[in-house]
């Protein structure tokens, strides 16, 4: 049996694919067993049939991991090399990771888990309509892996998580021999820091905008450190971008005002997503207020719910209620975030799902005419699109406890568990609430649940 979802060099040539499809066609016609092995793992019997040169070049681009020839062909016509392509989405995990993430699929395929099988019908094309995963293997698990992660084959995985790896470790690295001019942004030396060189305040604006990543320090909404040095480094810095998405994972609010004031451009996508589509998974309403002043991406319905901008989330809908096709401009893979312990299925053009998630975001940023407009329009208050969270679940960190009541009245079941932590509305409550008990707010969610618990 072949050995199919093969990596591809780092330039290939649509035009040697081509030569290999003609290769396999005339080898499978004059019986070569090899041909007739490979042709036979893809196509099955069907190939005794018929088997032309356009089945040869399916078969090639189902060995690549591609659902067909069109698709293969654009993927090598647009692709550039690896080394380009965007690493935040691995956070420095090493390749064994991923061979470890593979591994504990295929037992869970073995086994036929529903969803695992879920997964294996969602990214692998010839187990598309498969009701049992027990003949996948570990090839099919690998490329299931390798596509929630956002890559098309499991060699460019590995090869782009190697280089995450190594760039995290020279990060790291580079953090580490700025210790001392970490200490003079936090006192305000601006003489010290007027000395370094663009590289050296690209990394300390970086280091500026998560909460601990400058030892020792807790860094929260208001900026933290004195203004005056900030704006040495603003002066020397190359990029703003990678700041701004890190602030706006972090919540660091005033940081966030002051990069956008320097120029940021809040609609960048470098690393994947925009900062709004960052702040919006993460929950941090302060900075979703702050970034939409700034210009609102992407628009689309999702974004709209969690911005709590009602006027726009009614216009994505025609007159007879349909929900409108421009509605659901394509949606952050979860991991290209930094929101997600595993990535889910991916998004369909279903206008139930694209209502659903628009729902549990308005929930989650306490955008509570949204979430009473969207639950009129009949959207049920369990809906879960995230890993079984619903929306109690999403309004429950932030203590939104009116639209935790609203959904209550209209029959949202506290009992539900999500798929991750598998834990109900008042288990959320002892997970996300335990560092405030005592807070009226907590205590408020709590009583509210009681009463609706069955």
């Amino acid at each position: 049996m072949s050995e199919r979802h093969v990596a591809l060099p780092a330039r290939p040539s649509l035009e040697y694919y081509r030569k290999q499809a003609k290769n396999l066609h005339r080898a499978y016609v004059t019986g070569d067993a090899a041909a007739e092995a490979r042709v036979a793992d893809v196509l099955g019997d069907r190939a005794a049939e018929r088997f032309l040169l356009s089945d040869a070049q399916f078969v090639l681009a189902q060995e690549h991991g591609f659902g067909g020839w069109a698709v293969f062909r654009a993927h090598i016509e647009s692709r550039s090399t690896v080394e380009g392509r965007p690493v935040s989405r691995l956070i420095g995990l090493g390749s064994g990771a991923y061979a470890s993430m593979a591994d504990a699929l295929l037992a869970d395929l073995r086994r036929n888990d529903s969803g695992a099988l879920r997964r294996l019908r969602a990214y692998v094309p010839r187990h598309a309509t498969a009701t049992s995963a027990t003949t996948a293997e570990l090839r099919d698990a690998r490329l299931v892996i390798a596509r929630e992660f956002g890559f098309p084959t499991w060699g460019e995985l590995l090869a782009v998580a190697e280089k995450s790896r190594r760039a995290l470790d020279e990060l790291q690295e580079k953090r580490r021999r700025l210790h001392r001019e970490a200490q003079a942004l936090l006192a305000g030396d601006t003489d010290r820091l007027a000395a370094l060189n663009a590289d050296q305040a690209d990394t300390l604006l970086h280091m500026l905008a998560g909460p601990e990543t400058i030892p020792g320090v807790r860094l929260d909404e208001e900026l933290g450190v004195p203004r005056a040095a900030v704006d040495v480094l603003l002066s020397k810095a190359t990029d703003l971008h990678t700041p701004l998405l890190w602030a706006a994972r972090s919540n660091r609010v005033e940081y966030v005002r002051l990069l956008l004031d320097a120029g940021a451009d809040p609609g960048n996508r470098t690393w994947g997503a925009t900062a709004l589509e960052n702040a919006i998974h993460h929950g941090h309403t302060a900075v979703v207020d702050l970034l939409t002043e700034r210009g609102l991406v992407p628009r689309a319905l999702w974004t709209y719910a969690a911005c709590g901008r009602l006027d726009l989330v009614q216009a994505c809908f025609d007159t007879d209620g349909t929900l409108r096709p421009d509605a659901a401009s394509p949606r952050p893979n979860p991991v290209d975030v930094g929101a997600a312990l595993w990535p889910p299925l991916p998004p369909t053009d279903e206008p139930r799902e694209i209502m659903a998630e628009a729902f549990v975001h308005a929930c989650q940023h306490g955008r509570i005419e949204v979430v009473r407009w969207l639950l009129d329009r009949g959207v049920h208050p369990d809906v879960a699109p995230y890993y079984g969270r619903t929306g109690l679940h999403w309004a429950i960190p932030p203590a939104h406890v009116e639209v935790i009541r609203l959904l209550l009245q209209r029959g949202a079941d506290p009992s539900l568990r999500d798929d991750l932590l598998q834990a109900d509305a008042d288990g959320w409550i002892h997970i996300f609430r335990a560092a405030c008990p005592h807070d009226p707010l907590t205590q408020q969610i709590h009583d509210l649940i009681e009463t609706r618990s069955p």
